[in-house]
């Protein structure tokens, strides 16, 4: 990796973090000032336990699961959909905007032109992806502390930190093959598209999968079956093999994404 390009890489999406950050911890905030006014209307909780299971499904709610937690609520108004989403979206944008961009408009000739090597040159755009996303993984969870702590809401601290760990595992995994698809195209439109899609389509198998038993194999080939939020916050799954997982995917791709592009005609 080189400090110097890392430097300069991190001083371009520092800006865009920090509207981020503000975004979610204001978020954050909200959810958790109304919570506890919620919390003491029965009506409410009586609504959402009799909402049919395919409704639950599409706000990320896992069958059967409780509806008259904090953690039920953060996770259905906050981590299961919006900040998987948002994340992703991120990491796609930056991950093509850290190389595939780059090659289209030229200017990674800068930097090929440069003593640093092609390695290096990756390495340290993948530091940098991965970096950011652990930014906003930390702002979220600890904004959380913040909010549940003013709010007077009591919660466990330590699920919210395995699910922060699983959230950066799962991350990192999709900005990893986001920047694969950039190493493999070099091409910013076509890179995107398939990150996107590729995404798009895990995110409709958990959605289609959990809407009926019939269609309920399509969740095991959705990455998103990974990362149930509120199973983690209630303490009924145990992130351990997910979070090793994603982590194992994500190594065997950066090498892949590695040599593919230290042999890649870039046509510059």
């Amino acid at each position: 990796m080189n400090r110097a390009l890392f430097r300069a890489m991190f001083k371009q999406h520092r800006k865009k973090i920090a509207v981020i950050s503000t975004g979610i911890v204001l978020y954050e905030g909200l959810l958790t000032w109304v919570y506890p006014v919620i919390a003491e209307n029965p009506a409410v909780t009586e609504i959402a336990v009799s909402l049919p299971t395919a409704v639950k499904t599409v706000f990320g709610v896992p069958e059967n699961a409780r509806t008259d937690t904090f953690e039920a609520f953060i996770s259905g108004q906050f981590f299961a959909r919006i900040w998987v989403m948002l994340m992703a979206v991120y990491g796609i944008q930056t991950a093509n905007n850290l190389l595939a961009k780059m090659v289209d408009d030229c200017s990674i000739a800068l930097l090929l032109s440069t003593p640093i090597s092609r390695s290096e040159i990756l390495s340290t755009q993948a530091a940098v992806l991965i970096f950011l996303g652990g930014i906003l993984v930390t702002v979220t969870i600890l904004g959380l502390f913040f909010g549940a702590s003013r709010s007077g809401i009591t919660i466990c601290h330590d699920r919210y930190v395995r699910l922060g760990l699983l959230g950066f595992s799962f991350f990192s995994l999709i900005e990893i093959y986001s920047l694969f698809f950039s190493v493999w195209f070099v091409e910013e439109e076509r890179a995107l598209t398939y990150a996107a899609g590729l995404t798009l389509i895990f995110y409709c198998l958990d959605i289609v999968g959990g809407l009926s038993n019939k269609y309920s194999w399509l969740k095991k080939v959705s990455l998103f079956q990974l990362f149930q939020p509120q199973e983690v916050l209630e303490g009924s799954k145990n992130p351990a093999g997910s979070i090793v997982g994603l982590n194992l995917v994500s190594m065997i791709l950066w090498q892949w994404a590695k040599r593919v592009f230290e042999s890649q005609d870039l046509a510059i």
